[in-house]
């Protein structure tokens, strides 16, 4: 409220409009929705105070990632899309598509600090439980009161991006009304912490253990070991041996792939997803 104070109505506002909370984002799927905001001439010291924590206007999922990727990408408010190329039968890229950076909408130093702040939500602040060893996440939480205030219904959610020091990917997860525990970093913690412990790897970005990290017990990397067309038992026991756990799916005795891919560096306690196949010859 303070800081809201100090910028004042007008150029509150005029963040905003940079940030793209008054428009569609230009997704290309059809069906968006846009967030309500008050009007200029509507927003007084009241409206001003509460718009500053958050209440007072809405704006959809997808506005909140795309302004979130603009304050830690170095400041360029980017067009989200669905599709970055075209593959055919072989897999060979027969098109690629290319994407404007964007305006940057605020300076690059000014993204740079709000990495390192945000990364501290997550080192010692609310958002510790998506805590991941081996790699700098930086984070935002969220608790938000539903209409009407105090009918004791929230919507708890948590930003997270990674690695901070250089970001490839941004998230969100969302819970409405969760029942008991309500805050933002004790319900939507864990579930980030596994969404990105799934993503990192697959966007083959390597976990970094700091030295504090490597001298923790149950936090040492490890070398997925290859269980593919090992039978169910004999790969239940590698994996546990590499202090692993594993959760397997589809019919049959024999592991015919495996997620990550062999080779990759993980966190002891990570989960390996297996599928399952008939026995091969």
């Amino acid at each position: 409220m303070s800081l809201g104070e100090q910028l004042g109505a007008e150029l509150f506002y005029e963040y905003l409009l940079r940030f793209g909370l008054h428009e569609k984002t230009g997704i290309d799927l059809p069906g968006e929705a846009v967030g309500i905001m008050y009007r200029p001439d509507r927003i007084g010291p009241v409206e001003l105070a509460t718009m500053a924590f958050g209440q007072s206007l809405t704006i959809t999922p997808l506005q909140l990632v795309r302004s979130a990727a603009a304050v830690v990408n170095g400041g360029y408010l980017v067009t989200p899309h669905v599709g970055m190329r075209l593959l055919d039968s072989d897999g060979i890229i027969a098109h690629e598509f290319i994407h404007e950076q964007g305006e940057q909408i605020i300076p690059t130093e000014v993204s740079e600090m709000m990495r390192y702040i945000l990364e501290t939500v997550v080192s010692v602040g609310t958002g510790r439980r998506t805590y991941i060893p081996g790699y700098r996440v930086g984070g935002k939480t969220a608790t938000s009161q539903k209409l009407p205030r105090g009918s004791g219904k929230y919507i708890s959610s948590i930003m997270a991006f990674a690695p901070a020091e250089n970001p490839s990917v941004v998230a969100l997860v969302l819970v409405d009304e969760p029942k008991g525990a309500y805050y933002g970093g004790q319900v939507t913690g864990p579930v980030m912490q596994v969404l990105l412990e799934n993503t990192l790897p697959y966007l083959g970005v390597k976990p970094m253990f700091t030295e504090e990290e490597l001298a923790t017990p149950g936090t040492a990397p490890v070398v997925l070991p290859d269980v593919r067309g090992l039978e169910r038992a004999e790969a239940a026991k590698i994996l546990t041996e590499a202090k692993l756990g594993f959760d397997m799916s589809g019919n049959g005795n024999n592991i015919v792939d495996q997620f990550p891919i062999p080779g990759e560096l993980i966190n002891q306690g990570e989960r390996i997803l297996l599928w399952m196949g008939m026995d091969t010859p």
